[in-house]
């Protein structure tokens, strides 16, 4: 009896070694990253100026049933870093520069996207049919694109079919690196 319980503590007390073993360098690591992410927190990058930002797309991801999916790029063209976060303002134009249709909703959650010199985000712009929304759609030439947190938009050839009154556009928050078509559809 006495060889039992003296084995049953010996286990005991190896398994609680083993496991502060794991544990410890594991509570380590949590601390050190969360120290790390608030210092960040604390010093987040200033926002994207609108003179530092290029606003392009690539080819279109393609279109699925009733809708087409574009994969808006954001580059910071600047020499600091800075950052995006939330919805980007879009809208349709005509080839007189006049708003065609309302401004594209936007949803999904929002994330802060930070980006160093070079670095390109996107977002996600998809276009619904307009023939199945309205009788009479009318033809844009041009989407105009407000980065989020910027007051200054660049304008984007892309020619579209719109519905008056209505939107037909939607667009997902911004994410971090560059879009690739059929693959970072959200």
């Amino acid at each position: 009896m006495q060889l039992t319980s003296h084995l049953s503590r010996r286990l005991a007390a190896g398994v609680g070694l083993a496991a502060a073993a794991i544990l410890l360098p594991t509570a380590a690591l949590a601390s050190s990253a969360a120290s790390s992410s608030t210092a960040n927190a604390s010093h987040p990058a200033a926002t994207c100026a609108a003179v530092n930002t290029k606003v392009w797309y690539g080819v279109p991801a393609g279109v699925a049933t009733g809708h087409s999916f574009v994969e808006v790029q954001l580059s910071n063209v600047g020499n600091t870093t800075c950052s995006f976060f939330g919805y980007p303002g879009v809208s349709a134009l005509n080839s007189r520069g006049i708003e065609v249709g309302k401004p594209a909703s936007h949803a999904g959650p929002k994330i802060t996207v930070t980006l160093a010199r070079g670095e390109t985000a996107h977002f996600v712009l998809t276009i619904t049919d307009a023939s199945l929304i309205c009788m009479h759609p009318v033809h844009a030439t041009q989407i105009r694109v407000f980065p989020p947190g910027q007051f200054h938009a660049q304008r984007v050839p892309l020619a579209t079919q719109q519905c008056i009154g209505r939107s037909i556009m939607r667009v997902d928050a911004v994410h971090p690196r560059a879009g690739i078509p059929g693959f970072s559809i959200s």
